[in-house]
């Protein structure tokens, strides 16, 4: 009766080994798991945050949106790396690279969208305020305003042309989708 117990226990790869004349010694059954403590989660040093909690004077960054300056900021950074793209292309090797300067062009597009956003934005609101046909000084800063929607308009089309030139395609339109073309 013991051997069948024993039998029941190890399983096939001990009927087989019995068979041929060998024995597996048996392990110590691990108990169960009802029994077993549960882990102690691991000791954290005092001058060590753990992964859920942050230093007093740090934030999280992550999660927050960026301010408008620092929207500002890397959008001169860009302008800047997209301007000696165009003057130097060889500069330096991320320039040789179409899906790099796809995002970079792609993000400052992105930022100059936003802005003339906020353009139309504060237009609206003046013709809500002014009406259609603002007077004196209004009509200046109609004007001023009309005029900065205008160069975010030309800022955008200009990027446009200069992805389609990164991408590869010179044609009228993008189709849509295929803007990186394998190089054979």
């Amino acid at each position: 009766m013991e051997d069948t117990s024993a039998r029941k226990q190890g399983g096939l790869l001990n009927m087989l080994l019995e068979s041929v004349g060998l024995k597996r010694s048996e392990p110590a059954s691990p108990p169960p798991l009802s029994v077993r403590p549960p882990i102690p989660p691991a000791p954290t040093r005092p001058h060590e945050p753990s992964r859920s909690q942050t230093s007093p004077g740090l934030e999280r960054r992550a999660t927050q949106p960026l301010s408008q300056e620092e929207k500002a900021q890397q959008s001169e950074e860009r302008q800047y790396l997209i301007a000696a793209f165009l003057t130097t292309p060889n500069l330096i090797p991320e320039f040789q690279n179409p899906q790099y300067m796809y995002k970079l062009i792609s993000n400052e597009r992105e930022f100059v969208q936003e802005q003339l956003n906020l353009v139309l934005q504060r237009r609206k609101e003046l013709l809500s305020i002014h009406g259609p046909d603002p007077e004196g000084e209004a009509q200046t800063v109609f004007s001023e305003v009309e005029r900065q929607a205008q160069r975010h308009r030309d800022e955008l089309t200009r990027l446009f042309i200069l992805i389609k030139r990164v991408t590869g395609i010179q044609k009228s339109g993008t189709g849509g989708t295929h803007f990186f073309q394998s190089q054979p």
